[in-house]
């Protein structure tokens, strides 16, 4: 970028001046004027000098700035929709998999819909549903799983009851969470994820005796949740429908 000064600069790196080209008359000839070699010689010098620069002048570096371009590039360069779309479950499923493709028909179906925010959501709804088994929240219970998993709940909970126990558990850590199949169905979408955990868990019977687990070992539990949504819920919750341990 030229500053002050800037046609000095470029006058001395061409060649050329502001004076103008003197021409003298030949010794033989009285009516015929006859070029000065000193100036032919700059001038050629000139024209080398412009072409080295045009040619050097002339490469793109690769550290032109994007505001250059016009509108159509700039549209041209950009990745559009399609290319978005092409790598919106990468963090989630393998491409071309029965996962990647049923993530794909529950966007369709359910738009807005966020694999990031539904695996987040899934995390708090595990960590919720176990502390609310654990302690018999039965409200807890209901507003977060399916009539059919409630009454299993609620089935289990009695049983437990009638023995007199009592669950203590702790969650540590999420080892692993991911989705291992989604699909759309006629009235919502069903999405099973594996949740790979470590939990302090102890059953006590009536006299506070452990029998079962350790209180000072995590254990490490698998399991595959099901959540769904119908396609016409007003609220985004997912609600448990089904669970699977994994042996």
């Amino acid at each position: 970028m030229l500053g002050a000064g800037g046609d000095a600069n470029h006058s001395r790196l061409t060649g050329f001046s502001d004076a103008t080209p003197r021409f003298r008359r030949g010794r033989g000839s009285e009516g015929i004027m006859q070029l000065d070699p000193a100036i032919v010689i700059f001038a050629l010098l000139a024209l080398f000098v412009l072409w080295k620069l045009r040619s050097v002048l002339g490469e793109r570096t690769g550290f032109e700035q994007r505001n250059n371009l016009s509108p159509v590039a700039q549209s041209a360069a950009a990745p559009g929709p399609a290319a978005a779309a092409d790598s919106r479950w990468q963090d989630f499923a393998e491409r071309g998999s029965a996962l990647w493709d049923g993530l794909d028909s529950i966007a369709k179906a359910q738009p807005g819909f966020d694999p990031g925010a539904f695996l987040n959501g899934a995390c708090e709804a595990y960590k919720m549903v176990v502390h609310a088994f654990s302690v018999g929240d039965d409200a807890t219970l209901r507003s977060l799983a399916s009539d059919e998993v409630y009454e299993s709940f609620k089935a289990a909970l009695a049983e437990r009851a009638k023995r007199g126990e009592a669950l203590e558990t702790n969650f540590v850590a999420f080892n692993s969470v991911r989705m291992v199949s989604a699909a759309v169905e006629s009235v919502g979408a069903r999405i099973a994820v594996r949740f790979d955990t470590e939990f302090v868990t102890v059953t006590r019977d009536k006299a506070g005796q452990v029998v079962e687990g350790d209180p000072e070992k995590p254990q490490e539990i698998i399991d595959v949740w099901t959540f769904a949504r119908r396609h016409d819920a007003s609220s985004p919750n997912w609600l448990l429908v089904a669970t699977a341990p994994v042996q």
